[in-house]
């Protein structure tokens, strides 16, 4: 509801009037079959214990001939200069406890198998690289230090209390991630964007 309430204001202050909000179940969802042409879908896979099940229900409200678009990034493919072990252990934390949760941190390279194992035809599956360094400083702000450190450092207390890391070594690794956001650090990340036809 939260999310729902901010998404509102933020059309609306845009002067956006034709935009409907709906809060529902990905596996029950409140439409009928064949109800629109196209769903876009964007980070959500990667959080669902089922999301073939899930691509099949958005697959049953979806016009025969309309398309999913689904891009969902990978965080098994991210590395940095300069290069940390503590840095990278705090991404496997984010990983590992993603899992544990019933997710799935590595589902952008596993685009292609889960549309097309629903059905869908013409599947398609495009990698979309980042790469920041400092000479692109929105990018080092909006995304090394605003998205992907900030998901990451958002897991600190579940992973020292997971015992996956100690506090200080865990303070050390995120320094390390944010040292790639500092002249003449580096960072890379790969997100999938995958298209198909009903």
């Amino acid at each position: 509801p939260d999310s729902l309430r901010k998404a509102r204001a933020a059309v609306e202050g845009e002067g956006i009037a034709n935009v409907t909000f709906r809060q529902a179940d990905i596996f029950n969802l409140p439409f009928a079959d064949e109800s629109f042409d196209h769903v876009f879908l964007c980070f959500v896979l990667e959080h669902l214990p089922e999301p073939a099940k899930a691509l099949a229900e958005l697959r049953r409200v979806v016009k025969t001939g309309g398309s999913i678009t689904v891009i969902e990034g990978d965080h098994g493919s991210a590395f940095f200069h300069p290069e940390s072990s503590e840095g990278q252990q705090t991404i496997h934390c984010l990983t590992d406890l993603q899992v544990r949760a019933g997710g799935n941190p590595l589902i952008g390279r596993q685009l292609f198998p889960l549309l097309s194992g629903t059905g869908l035809r013409e599947v398609r599956v495009s990698p979309r690289f980042v790469y920041v360094d400092s000479s692109r400083p929105s990018l080092v702000e909006g995304f090394i230090r605003k998205t992907f450190i900030a998901m990451v450092a958002g897991v600190k207390v579940q992973a020292v209390a997971a015992g996956l890391m100690d506090e200080a070594a865990w303070d050390r690794g995120i320094a390390a991630l944010c040292r790639a956001a500092e002249p003449g650090g580096t960072f890379c990340y790969t997100f999938f964007k995958g298209i198909g036809i009903k």
